[in-house]
């Protein structure tokens, strides 16, 4: 099932932001990585949000999910960010997600914008062309095939 960038967002708000430093940057990039492990893992499956990764300066970025977190600042995010959505993250979901933030969840969000841009990441391949353009789905996942390997 695909949800908007903001419910998994919400998600990882409402389960660890008690126990995990959420800032803006984290959030975001803990989205576009469970994007990327979601489009390798679940092959068969429509991608796990709704909306397409872009390539911005900083890094990828979905671009809802910035405007929706950047009145925080550098600020943690400790309340789930109104979405307009009443979306349900399904039980298998939801286990992926966790399992991504057992991964993931502990680095900050400086490390996971470096993990998301450095050399050889879709990011990577996809800035040099142009500024926002959409970051293309196999590309990423191909990306995360390769870290497997």
């Amino acid at each position: 099932m695909s949800y908007s960038a903001t419910t998994i967002a919400n998600y990882f708000i409402k389960k660890y932001a008690t126990t995990g430093e959420l800032t803006p940057l984290k959030l975001i990039k803990l989205v576009y990585i469970s994007y990327g492990w979601y489009l390798e893992t679940f092959e068969y499956k429509e991608p796990l949000v709704t909306e397409k990764p872009q390539a911005w300066r900083y890094g990828p970025v979905f671009p809802s999910l910035y405007d929706n977190l950047k009145h925080h600042g550098k600020s943690f995010v400790k309340e789930p960010v109104n979405c307009h959505t009443t979306e349900v993250i399904t039980d298998e979901d939801a286990r992926f997600l966790d399992k991504v933030w057992e991964i993931y969840g502990q680095k900050d969000g400086i490390y996971l914008s470096a993990l998301t841009h450095k050399d050889g990441t879709p990011w990577s391949e996809t800035y040099p062309k142009g500024e926002n353009l959409i970051i293309p789905d196999p590309l990423i996942k191909e990306y995360y095939k390769k870290l497997l390997e």
